[in-house]
């Protein structure tokens, strides 16, 4: 298998001798989003969960203490196949555009196909709201969902899960 590093070199080679011109290059491949073949979320015939759920968040900040109490929903997704033990993620979708630096909901899903997999939403949700439904693997086998930001963008510490350049992910509204 050839290392990125490797690759790029002879690219850049190639180039620079003249047997391949910038214009003859293929076009760099391009993410996509959706199902692949080992991993898949199951969007239609998703819903609400029956009933809402209650939950409370507590915030201190030095002297500051802010207390949050309120009431939310879950989705229940047909079916979720992934190849590794990891996790089906929801962030929100803000001003058009999926918010991958808030998590509105996760579930730990084992390794295999699963039926009915719920994901309660951290904070209030309506019919409509927008999110990306994405997997991310467990890539310590912890069984804790590491989703960690660092300074130069986000680093998912449990890594998105891709088939080739296609993220097995989606965007949809909830619904009613």
């Amino acid at each position: 298998m050839i290392s990125k590093a490797a690759l790029a070199i002879a690219c850049t080679a190639l180039l620079s001798t003249g047997f391949v011109s910038a214009q003859d290059a293929a076009p760099a491949p391009k993410m996509t989003m959706g199902n692949g073949e080992a991993n898949a979320i199951q969007i239609e015939g998703m819903k609400l969960a029956e009933g809402r759920t209650v939950f409370s968040e507590v915030r201190v900040d030095g002297d500051v203490v802010k207390a949050f109490r309120g009431t939310s929903a879950a989705l229940t997704f047909p079916e979720v196949t992934i190849e590794k033990n990891g996790w089906i993620v929801l962030h929100p979708v803000i001003d058009g555009r999926p918010d991958g630096d808030m998590v509105s909901g996760f579930t730990y899903v084992p390794a295999g196909t699963h039926e009915d997999v719920t994901i309660p939403f951290n904070h209030p949700a309506v019919a409509g709201d927008k999110f990306l439904v994405m997997l991310h693997s467990d890539v310590d086998e912890d069984r804790v969902f590491d989703f960690v930001f660092v300074e130069d963008g986000i680093n998912v510490e449990d890594t998105a899960v891709f088939e080739g350049m296609n993220m097995i992910a989606h965007v949809f509204a909830v619904p009613e």
